[in-house]
């Protein structure tokens, strides 16, 4: 019996042992599969906090975009809120002209347009606000008054796509006339296929782009402006960047010296080597800067003697959108030899002698008193805000300044600086005409210290089509 019972136990004692060893099995394992889960678990949530970080990268790069489209928006709405100068580049716009049987498109702009002038001072040239035509003697004009009908312009492009790239022509004409009268003058006669472009133009050298949103034609004293023939190619870094290289029709405004009597010094001017152009554009959200080099011989030539100097010149120029209501424009051009292209020298009112039977001569260069040829100095500069008040009104304010360096040569009346200043109010009643008035403000001084200086008053009237 006592067998049977200690077998019994030996039995249970067993058993108990055998259970509690599959009890920690199954606690092994099951501890071994929850391991293995808070691992998976860890991988997922490091997998998560990838997907986060990479999420919260896109939104910063996201908003980053959205600050870029934003300010892109801002200066493609003040760009197109001005009513802009037409320049040589030329795009088939919505309503072109397509011709029969043929890839090419036409347009045909331009405006009619009519200044009312009043003036305080003697400014000579009666439809243009140029400070260096004010007279510093009186009477040199009969009245004050003038309607000049001489902004009005005809312009007829065409354009049409090659294997070669675009091919765009331009032929321009405007009706000014310096004394108010309306008579044609060819602007432009240029082409255009690919990169390359010829005929006559704007100069490298200038930006019209820059020009201020004012009623006077003539435009500011400092503007280096001239249209001339030329040979043209454009080269796109990239969306934002280009380079232009010019090769243009060289000329030379000498001045006279004070040591000849009369108006005429029997030289002749020496042009061998055209006038060269480099252009460097970078374009952004808000506007665009440029800066242009230009290197030109001058020269001259007697029955004794002959010289050539060089001239060269810098011209930094561009636009920037301050906000959606405020845009500032400016340049700035320096250099010797340059006279020719800056706006208040190349046609100074006592440079041919009409004034007083003595001329002066232009701002190029002249003989010093050594006998060599001397490249002038200059440095002409203007700053402008064109603001927008709403969608019919603009306005715009600023000045601009010319000073010239004279040799010591140079005659009593040359000219050695002046001043431009205007400020209007313009209202667009369509988009395709506007009224405005402006006050204008301008002073001359030539190489002896004569002053003079003329406010004018210009209403101005004008359609475009």
């Amino acid at each position: 019996m006592k067998l049977i019972q200690y077998s019994l136990i030996a039995t249970a004692v067993l058993t108990s042992i055998n259970v509690q060893s599959v009890n920690a099995a199954q606690t092994q394992a099951q501890l071994d599969e929850l391991e293995q889960r808070l691992s998976a678990l860890e991988k997922q949530v490091a997998q998560k906090d990838k997907q986060i970080e990479q999420l919260e990268q896109q939104s910063a790069i996201n908003a980053r975009m959205a600050d870029k489209a934003a300010e892109v928006a801002i200066a493609s709405a003040l760009h197109n809120s001005f009513i802009k100068r037409p320049s040589h580049q030329f795009a088939t716009p919505d309503k072109s002209i397509e011709l029969t049987n043929s890839d090419t498109s036409l347009q045909i702009s331009g405006q009619i347009w009519l200044d009312a002038i009043y003036d305080d001072g003697e400014m000579t040239n009666r439809a243009g606000f140029q400070p260096s035509s004010i007279s510093y003697d009186k009477g040199a004009t009969s009245d004050n008054t003038t309607l000049s009908a001489g902004q009005s312009n005809l312009t007829v492009n065409s354009y049409t796509p090659t294997k070669y790239g675009a091919m765009i022509t331009r032929i321009g004409v405007d009706l000014f006339d310096t004394q108010g009268n309306a008579k044609f003058n060819l602007t432009h006669l240029w082409g255009e296929l690919g990169s390359w472009g010829a005929g006559q133009t704007f100069s490298g050298f200038m930006d019209i782009d820059a020009f201020p949103n004012i009623l006077d034609y003539w435009g500011p004293n400092a503007v280096v402006f001239a249209r001339q023939p030329q040979i043209r190619y454009n080269h796109s870094l990239n969306p934002d960047d280009k380079l232009m290289f010019t090769i243009e029709k060289s000329d030379a405004d000498l001045a006279l010296p004070n040591f000849v009597s009369g108006n005429e010094l029997l030289f002749k001017e020496q042009n061998d080597l055209p006038d060269i152009t480099a252009t460097y554009i970078n374009n952004f959200a808000k506007g665009y800067f440029k800066s242009s080099l230009i290197l030109r011989q001058i020269g001259y030539e007697t029955t004794t003697d002959s010289d050539k100097v060089v001239g060269w010149g810098i011209n930094l120029t561009g636009k920037y959108a301050l906000d959606s209501k405020n845009t500032f424009k400016y340049q700035l051009a320096t250099g010797e030899g340059i006279g020719r292209y800056i706006n208040d020298t190349c046609c100074s009112y006592y440079a041919d002698g009409q004034a007083d039977g003595v001329a002066t001569g232009g701002s190029d260069a002249g003989i010093s008193s050594s006998g060599n040829l001397k490249a002038i100095p200059i440095t002409a500069g203007y700053a402008y805000l064109d603001h927008q008040w709403n969608e019919q009104y603009t306005s715009s304010v600023g000045f601009g300044y010319v000073d010239i360096d004279n040799i010591d040569t140079q005659r009593s009346r040359a000219l050695h600086s002046s001043l431009y200043s205007n400020i209007n109010i313009i209202w667009n009643p369509t988009p395709m005409s506007r009224v405005g008035v402006e006050l204008q403000y301008g002073k001359v001084e030539s190489f002896a210290n004569e002053q003079a200086d003329n406010f004018r008053l210009q209403t101005s009237i004008g359609f475009k089509y």
